[in-house]
C-alpha cells in the first residue's frame, strides 16, 4: 500500500469552516479599509492654481511637478537613486578635486 492511503486525510468540514473564517475576516479587513479611504478628505488640485498664478513661460525648470516626479522616483526606486547619488558625488569630487 502507498503511504497517501495510510495518512488520514483531514475533515472537508473542518477546511471549509477555517476558509470560511478567513473569508469573513479578510471582508471585515476590506469593510475597514474602505472606511478609513472615506474618511480621508479629498485631495488638494494643486495643478491648476500653479498654472493660473503666472504665464506659462515664467515657469521655473525646477517646479513643484518636477519635484513630485523626483520624489516618487526616490520612493519607488530606492536603489538607483543610491547609484545615482554616488554617481553625482564622484563627478562631483573630479570637478572639484
Amino acid at each position: 500500500m502507498s503511504d497517501e492511503i495510510l495518512t488520514p486525510q483531514p475533515d472537508p468540514t473542518v477546511e471549509t469552516s477555517r476558509l470560511d473564517r478567513i473569508e469573513a475576516r479578510l471582508a471585515a479587513l476590506e469593510d475597514r479599509i474602505a472606511g478609513a479611504g472615506a474618511a480621508l478628505p479629498p485631495p488638494r488640485e494643486t495643478e491648476p492654481a500653479a498654472a493660473a498664478a503666472g504665464p506659462a513661460d515664467a515657469s521655473p525648470i525646477v517646479g513643484p511637478a518636477v519635484l513630485g516626479q523626483l520624489n516618487d522616483f526616490v520612493r519607488n526606486n530606492p536603489v538607483l537613486t543610491l547609484i545615482g547619488v554616488i554617481v553625482v558625488l564622484v563627478v562631483l569630487s573630479h570637478l572639484f578635486d
